[in-house]
């Protein structure tokens, strides 16, 4: 299965030694927004505010940062001084405006996690799944932060993820292909074949499912059926997706080996 993880840098200070940036980000983002720091400040002056003004206030503020971050990296590759000061990693003030803000819980729980606070990082990354059904992209960013614990080899925890996923959206078939593929990573292939069939069972014309769904067939050499499920697969996907028709050429050359064997 091809899991395209989609995901945000670390936050890297680059200025003087006696700016602030380091000291901050030896304290997890909680603690920052529970103290006397900026973003406990700006924690405080936006709880009385509506949801709805402080969703707003947290878009501008992400799209902002992430427009200036980008200017000033692009003035540094030119030799040229950037302009203002990136004071907070990316996502940190969104996320102190609106603790349910959902790109900034995926942004700042990816730095968490580099920065090795895992846990902290997974209580960010749970919260997406306590977020209202109809908060925009959820879905999209609920798989990016599985794809991102896929990208680190945190199959544990990626499988925990996209357990409780499955849970809280049971009718999202890529969440079962997420919890899929890390039940199959881990050696579990009852657990993976059963989770893409329900993925399969929620699209059932869905080329990507189908493949993912004969792969894991295949590893388990449960071949009949893969065999079946993989020509379907290869029948619906368009011409410019070939992992379906490899994964069918290698499966009969596999057969072809074994009956060679057998005759």
């Amino acid at each position: 299965m091809l899991k395209q993880a989609i995901m945000r840098k670390v936050w890297t200070d680059n200025r003087n030694d006696d700016s602030p940036g380091p000291r901050y980000l030896a304290q997890s983002f909680t603690e920052l927004v529970e103290g006397e720091t900026e973003l406990a400040e700006i924690r405080r002056s936006y709880a009385s505010k509506s949801r709805k003004e402080r969703a707003q206030a947290a878009d501008w503020s992400y799209h902002a940062g992430m427009a200036s971050s980008l200017f000033n990296r692009a003035l540094a590759r030119a030799g040229q001084e950037g302009i203002g000061s990136d004071d907070w990693p990316e996502g940190y003030v969104a996320l102190a405006t609106d603790p349910d803000y959902a790109p900034a819980l995926l942004t700042v729980g990816s730095i968490e996690y580099q920065l090795e606070r895992v846990a902290e990082a997974m209580k960010l990354f749970f919260r997406l799944l306590d977020l209202p059904k109809g908060t925009e992209d959820l879905t999209i960013i609920i798989d990016k932060a599985g794809d991102f614990l896929i990208d680190q080899k945190d199959l544990p925890n990626g499988r925990a993820f996209y357990a409780a996923a499955c849970e809280s959206f049971p009718r999202v078939p890529v969440f079962y292909c997420g919890l899929g593929y890390c039940c199959g990573k881990l050696g579990q292939l009852r657990e993976s074949i059963a989770a893409h069939r329900r993925a399969v069972d929620l699209e059932p014309e869905s080329h990507l499912w189908l493949n993912d769904l004969g792969f894991c067939l295949m590893e388990a050499k449960e071949y009949p059926e893969a065999l079946a499920v993989l020509e379907r697969a290869a029948a619906l996907a368009p011409p410019d997706y070939e992992l379906a028709r490899n994964n069918l050429a290698d499966l009969r050359k596999l057969l072809a080996r074994q009956r060679r064997k057998q005759g």
